[in-house]
């Protein structure tokens, strides 16, 4: 296979102090972040990336692993000056932030792992996730829409918000999002990787997260070294965007309390 280089990712960059790098989910882009690049700029430098393939970033299409989007995100901080970071990435993001701690293990001062799992795909996820591609590949993004659609939020998410986020799904650019589906169904285990760190940790899931379920949840945190946990309820896999104000008052929380020392 052709190897693909380094993407020059599309980037926003806000706030002074230490760094916090947001990892959006799929088939997402950086604005998923909003509310949190609101409540964090004025204590760190907040920097949120659109991933190879979303977003205004390039696409590359065919195949795009969980490893290169990270590789992608490592030259965009390194391009910015930033020697260490906090990283929180949400679902698809949470692989390309593990793919970050495997890589650099002691570059993190914390890891923020958001609706996401740390289990290679099984057999049947990987097949699932290559007929996704097909599917927006040949028809778009409008089938990807209506299947993660209803599963994405809890019992009561309303309308404004299901419609922004159906909104970003269909804008994603359909080459980018089955290139990412293709590499993800074939990420690695990321369990052993959990175990050897000792970097600070947070998980937040939401209790109607059909995605990130609670036994998939308990398996990532049991991976973890002594994490900080949180569960929203009534909250689905979008908990930054469904639960805002609850989501920002717990990560700040988490973040202050690891704040590096200048």
């Amino acid at each position: 296979m052709r190897p693909v280089t380094s993407a020059d990712l599309v980037f926003d960059d806000a706030g002074s102090g230490p760094a916090v790098v947001l990892i959006h989910g799929h088939p997402f882009n950086r604005s998923m972040w909003a509310p949190q690049l609101a409540a964090l700029r004025d204590r760190y430098r907040v920097i949120v990336p659109d991933l190879r393939g979303y977003g205004e970033s390039p696409v590359t299409p065919g195949v795009v692993t969980m490893a290169q989007l990270a590789a992608d995100v490592r030259g965009l901080i390194g391009r910015l000056g930033v020697e260490t970071a906090a990283v929180a990435g949400l679902s698809m993001g949470g692989l390309v932030m593990m793919e970050l701690a495997a890589a650099e293990p002691d570059r993190w001062w914390a890891l923020c792992f958001i609706a996401t799992t740390a289990q290679p795909p099984s057999p049947q996820d990987a097949a699932a996730r290559l007929d996704m591609a097909r599917t927006a590949e040949e028809q778009g993004m409008g089938p990807i829409a209506e299947i993660m659609g209803p599963r994405l939020f809890g019992p009561h998410p309303g309308e404004a918000l299901t419609a922004r986020v159906t909104d970003m799904m269909l804008a994603t650019n359909r080459l980018g999002a089955a290139a990412a589906l293709r590499g993800r169904a074939q990420r690695p285990d990321y369990r052993p990787v959990l175990r050897s760190l000792g970097t600070s940790s947070y998980v937040c899931t939401g209790d109607s997260d059909s995605y990130s379920t609670a036994e998939v949840t308990s398996e990532l945190v049991g991976c973890l070294r002594d994490p900080e946990v949180v569960l929203l309820n009534d909250t689905g896999h979008l908990p930054n965007l469904e639960r805002p104000r609850a989501f920002n008052d717990h990560l700040l929380a988490f973040l202050d309390s690891r704040r590096p020392r200048v």
